[in-house]
């Protein structure tokens, strides 16, 4: 009876062996069947199989290549890249992996990530992508247009131009020139002469280092100089800003630091941000920062941005900004907002629209709820932002 029950265990364990014996792959199989896959397009179920594969043990270079592939005829940047960085963990110098993380990268709008793997390509292939080491990357402008309902804020318009440049496979710069002017009254700024009639024509000159360490690691640095004349009053604006990036699959966060002067007072600001890409492309994104303010004005603000394709060539955002704040930088040290009223509230709506591969239309409205200098009395200012963007 003993040796008729050990009998049955045997049994037992041996079905539920082979059951687990018929559920593996060989490779054979594996490579057979992610071929003929590939070869009819059916790219969904070359990853689905790919990854049932995976799980089962078998993971090898042309199986990760076809999955790289699929995902990104798919349209999924994000998993595509994930394919081609174990690709490259077995060959390092494989130039399709390579060559589709640096489309993979730009069409994720990560322009100057994608640059770090040019260097692992043909001169025929960069020829044919157009890309030099040493070259212009854009060039773009944009106008705007702020308008109060109060008589004592002027209407307000702005203008910047930008150009880009690319100093070898990892290094970009940006560099800017922008122009704000507004007049207004404020008798309680005692100190500035004919304060019923202020006149403000600021200039602005910005410079942007980008400098990749590798295929996702980045080191930033900005310098933005702000010339803000007051009637008899001048103030020379000195921003600097440190920071650091990590481009992950389907998500990126940066960190960094604001430091310098604005209206002749110390100004330190910390921000951090997280960007993600949930599809894996840019049919849906968005962008969540804080910035923590330390000067004479302590304190703290969230920025939402949300994002997503509308229709063919044409993306649309909403953003809002939330917290009190006098003076606030954004977009690495880009745009600083210095104004003498407070800002309760901004928020608004973008619409990007694609011209072509390489130039892009932007059209922007903007509400900020702001409060009068030294007063709890509110009012309402709404801008208009047109601009082009060329990326050669």
């Amino acid at each position: 009876m003993q040796q008729l029950k050990y009998f049955g265990i045997i049994i037992i364990l041996s079905i539920c062996f082979q059951s687990q014996a018929q559920k593996g792959f060989s490779y054979d199989e594996v490579n057979t069947k992610s071929y003929n896959l590939y070869e009819k397009g059916d790219w969904t179920e070359v990853l689905n199989f790919g990854k049932e594969a995976i799980a089962e043990g078998q993971d090898f270079l042309s199986l990760r290549l076809r999955m790289g592939f699929a995902a990104f005829k798919l349209n999924n940047f994000s998993e595509a890249i994930k394919h081609y960085n174990q690709v490259l963990k077995s060959d390092s110098y494989n130039s399709i992996a390579h060559y589709y993380l640096l489309l993979c990268r730009k069409y994720l709008n990560q322009v100057e990530l994608s640059t770090y793997q040019a260097k692992f390509l043909s001169k025929d292939v960069l020829k044919n992508e157009k890309l030099k080491s040493l070259a212009f990357t854009q060039v773009g402008f944009e106008v705007s247009y702020k308008q109060t309902d109060i008589t004592s804020r002027g209407n307000t318009t702005y203008a910047r131009i930008d150009i880009g440049n690319r100093f070898g496979w990892n290094l970009n710069m940006l560099q800017s020139v922008a122009s704000y002017q507004q007049n207004l009254k404020e008798p309680l700024l005692t100190v500035v002469n004919n304060a019923n009639n202020i006149q403000i024509n600021q200039t602005e000159y910005y410079n942007r280092l980008t400098l990749n360490l590798n295929d996702k690691w980045q080191l930033k640095g900005a310098y933005h100089f702000v010339y803000t004349p007051f009637n008899n009053l001048i103030y020379n604006n000195h921003l600097g800003l440190v920071g650091v990036k990590y481009n992950d699959n389907y998500f990126d966060v940066q960190a960094d630091i604001v430091f310098g002067t604005v209206t002749d007072a110390s100004f330190k600001q910390y921000n951090f941000q997280l960007g993600f890409y949930p599809l894996g492309n840019l049919n849906f994104y968005g962008f969540s920062s804080v910035a923590i303010r330390d000067n004479n004005q302590t304190g703290t603000n969230f920025k939402q941005v949300i994002g997503g394709k509308l229709f063919k060539n044409t993306w649309i955002e909403a953003n809002a900004t939330l917290g009190y704040f006098n003076n606030l930088v954004e977009n690495d040290a880009l745009y600083l907002y210095n104004a003498i009223d407070a800002n309760k509230f901004k928020g608004g709506t973008s619409l990007y629209y694609s011209l072509s591969r390489k130039c892009v239309a932007q059209l922007n409205y903007t509400f900020e709820q702001r409060e009068l200098y030294k007063r709890t009395t509110t009012f309402n200012q709404h801008s208009i932002t047109g601009g082009v963007t060329w990326k050669f």
